[in-house]
């Protein structure tokens, strides 16, 4: 496998938060703040009215309803401008189908980098706007960073991406994945680690050779012109990839899980080199943000 090219430093220019205004999406948009302050990004925070918001409304009733809902998403969105101060931002306030308004939003603004709050462990999809959020996931080409229920509700000003793990099943799409891990990792001077699960039982075959052929395929996705300022770690480990992923995450007291992301394949879910399960427990659990890369 190629090494992944992690030589320049990484193009943030434009960042867009999608909220649906509830508290739990301000975590999001925490972590979103301190992203576009490190590289002097334009933040972008949009809240989308969609048509189901007035569909149990009596026809007589919609122009009056949709003028309360704008008027209150307005004063919602003010309010989080205000947490704005100093740092180039955009208030968007737009109406239709949630994902299409989203995906036509970082085409127009040419977003680099789409950060999404999450809620609730229970059930696949439920995230911060149900299977509207699934669906963004599902079809936007930028990297997305997800931050989960599991993080914690305070992000610093600046975000401090000290320790991160790569995990992969050397897909095609891990190249592109890999290059934005190191290329972070380099930004933010941190220790990087590369994790990959071996889903069948080792004792049915030669494990060490197992281990050592996978750690030199690890290897081999950092160039060795990279500028990481320690020596990335290899880990190959068997069993469930979520557990896996999740118990070198908290061993390691991550600060960012990257993982890579193919081209859409499936009509639902999230499409990440990972089964869609592995990666709703990633999201759901981790303690902190969950970051997709699309090859």
């Amino acid at each position: 496998m190629k090494a992944a090219c992690a030589t320049t430093r990484l193009a943030v220019k434009n960042v867009l938060v999608a909220t649906d205004l509830s508290p739990g999406c301000e975590t999001a948009l925490n972590f979103a703040r301190a992203i576009a302050r490190r590289y002097d990004s334009k933040l972008f925070v949009t809240n989308v009215i969609s048509p189901s918001e007035t569909a149990w409304i009596p026809p007589e009733y919609w122009g009056s309803t949709q003028q309360m809902i704008e008027e209150a998403a307005e004063k919602q969105l003010r309010a989080l401008g205000s947490k704005l101060e100093g740092l180039p931002h955009e208030l968007l306030l737009e109406h239709g189908a949630v994902s299409d308004a989203v995906s036509a939003d970082i085409d127009k603004l040419g977003i680099d980098l789409l950060v999404l709050g999450t809620h609730g462990r229970e059930g696949f999809g439920r995230f911060m706007m149900g299977s509207i959020a699934e669906e963004i996931l599902r079809r936007v080409t930028c990297p997305i960073l997800t931050v989960g229920p599991g993080v914690t509700t305070r992000a610093p000003r600046e975000a401090e991406f000290k320790e991160i793990i790569f995990a992969t099943n050397f897909g095609p799409e891990s190249l592109a994945a890999a290059a934005y891990a190191i290329s972070l990792a380099q930004e933010f001077q941190a220790r990087l680690t590369l994790v990959n699960i071996v889903a069948e039982h080792l004792e049915s075959i030669d494990p060490r050779q197992v281990v050592m052929d996978r750690i030199n395929r690890l290897r081999e996705l950092v160039p060795t012109e990279a500028e990481l300022w320690c020596q990335p770690e290899c880990v190959v480990e068997s069993g469930k990839p979520d557990e896996q992923i999740l118990n070198a995450a908290k061993e390691r007291n991550a600060d960012l899980i990257v993982l890579g992301a193919k081209p859409v394949a499936w009509p639902t879910g999230p499409a990440t080199h990972v089964s869609r399960a592995t990666a709703h427990t990633l999201i759901s659990h981790a303690a902190c943000p969950v970051m997709t890369v699309r090859g």
